[in-house]
């Protein structure tokens, strides 16, 4: 399955479940079946020919409507296209950027809401009207011959982002695992409010559920208020959510009628606090899966079991190779903290699409992550920050998650981030950003106190935050990843 090309595997299963719903959204009105998918596919996909799209092309997709930006983003893979997902809601700036950095041929778009660069051609989503533009002519941007794939934009929070691009097969190998190992069955009904232009979106949910023939709940953004509604009229059986949802959750008031369908919660994207997966599953019985995935490798590399799941370990790994390095590239034992290498039919390849840049982060044929982490004796996996994020404090090593999820266990917070700042003596020292919870209404020199006594009765001196800031909020991307970089930049603010 995971070596057949998508059009292949889109009939297959559409053929095979014709009435069953695939794509559902958190408008009642809105429902997608398999066969009703395949006709519009089948449709679409000669329209956007007629607009001179051919296979090998690289198109964006920039459309607001959950249901409509899957149907695209299948139809280009279906016709051995290039995939190049948008975040809409992003300034018309980086939507421009990431059509040049990916050599966009076309963009498919209901608005765009901004100029498209000249050498790329628009091509309207509502394709029942004749008036279809095409592509400027001259020489095409990709090797028709590299099939259909994605390309994607990492984060860039600590430079400039860099496109990252994967075959379809990629794709499917890492969706077969994400099948294999949360037990997806024709029977499941997955909810999945993150962001479609993420490899997540895409990967674990569309493409997971496409492949085990369940159906799937949409949405392009998380909203509280529709989120329970929506468990308790469609009933799904799996969330696939992240920490930074999870928390709001956690620390919400409101409980749904009805949780009885759910199998497990899963979370990926970000550290997930041991204080919050406890919190949601005493509250409501539900197992949180923690997992671990990268852009690089098309999304999962690492997932807990549905049992003997860890809380604080994001499990195994799936589907590729993992090891743990030092600074020399020495393979480290059983907790002690490194490097976090992988390699695998998934991970990224330096000679397909605009991947030439990660030749660099290769090392003897592993792909070096930039995370740090380590494995226990059973090779449970637990991460302990990027290697960016690692706080020099006088030659003594912090690591930020270590100090956060102590933190985090005073009921008074709902967030925190722990990060370096600049020192005259020591070079880096620790501080924290930490964030009250809304029902908080206690005295915040309490609460700091209370945090100093917490973290000093658990943690070496070095380790300590030499001060608490309280915000409203920290700055975080769309799959929930806080912005260190945002942070110190404030930090820079509050000393000036």
């Amino acid at each position: 399955m995971a070596e057949a090309a998508i059009g292949l595997v889109l009939v297959e299963a559409m053929a095979r479940y014709p009435q069953r719903p695939y794509l559902m959204s958190e408008d009642e009105a809105e429902l997608q079946t398999y066969g009703g998918m395949l006709r519009q596919i089948e449709k679409r996909s000669t329209l956007l020919s007629r607009a001179g799209i051919q296979a090998g092309d690289r198109v964006g997709i920039s459309l607001g409507r959950p249901q409509e930006f899957v149907t695209a983003w299948l139809t280009v893979l279906a016709m051995d296209a290039v995939a190049v997902p948008l975040d809409q809601a992003a300034p018309a700036a980086d939507q421009i950027r990431t059509l040049k950095t990916s050599g966009a041929r076309f963009l498919i778009s209901d608005d765009a809401g901004f100029d498209v660069p000249p050498a790329v051609g628009r091509v309207a989503w509502n394709l029942s009207r004749a008036d279809l533009v095409r592509a400027p002519l001259g020489p095409r941007l990709t090797r028709a011959d590299q099939g259909a794939g994605v390309i994607l934009l990492t984060s860039g929070t600590t430079g400039d982002p860099k496109p990252v691009g994967l075959p379809i097969r990629a794709l499917l190998r890492t969706a077969s695992e994400v099948v294999a190992v949360h037990r997806l069955t024709a029977e499941d009904v997955g909810y999945s409010p993150l962001p479609l232009f993420h490899i997540n979106g895409e990967v674990v949910a569309v493409l997971a559920t496409l492949l085990a023939g369940g159906s799937l709940i949409v949405s392009d953004r998380f909203h509280l208020g529709r989120f329970w509604p929506t468990v308790n009229r469609e009933r799904p059986t799996w969330l696939n959510l992240v920490p930074s949802i999870l928390k709001v959750l956690a620390n919400h008031d409101e409980d749904p009628a009805d949780v009885s369908r759910i199998r497990f919660i899963r979370s990926a994207s970000a550290p997930l606090p041991v204080a919050t997966l406890s919190a949601i599953e005493r509250r409501w019985n539900i197992p949180v899966i923690e997992t671990y995935g990268l852009s690089e490798a098309a999304s999962q590399i690492a997932a807990n079991p549905l049992q003997g799941r860890r809380p604080g370990s994001v499990g195994k790994p799936t589907g590729v190779q993992i090891r743990i390095v030092d600074e020399l590239g020495a393979c480290l034992g059983p907790d002690q903290v490194g490097e976090v290498e992988i390699r695998g039919e998934a991970v990224i390849d330096p000679g397909w699409g605009p991947n030439r840049w990660a030749i660099e982060k290769y090392h003897r044929g592993w792909y070096r992550t930039g995370d740090l982490g380590m494995f226990d004796k059973d090779d449970y996996l637990y991460l302990q920050g990027r290697l960016r994020e690692l706080i020099n404090r006088g030659g003594e090593k912090v690591f930020p998650r270590e100090v956060e999820e102590i933190i985090l266990e005073h009921p008074a917070l709902a967030d925190c981030a722990v990060v370096g700042r600049p020192h005259e003596m020591l070079g880096e020292e620790p501080v924290a950003f930490v964030v009250m919870t809304q029902a908080f209404s206690g005295d915040v020199a309490t609460v700091t106190e209370e945090l100093t006594q917490l973290v000093a009765a658990r943690l070496s001196r070095f380790k300590w935050p030499a001060q608490y800031f309280v915000v409203n909020a920290l700055p975080k991307g769309a799959t929930g990843k806080v912005s260190r970089n945002s942070l110190r930049r404030r930090l820079v603010g509050i000393e000036s």
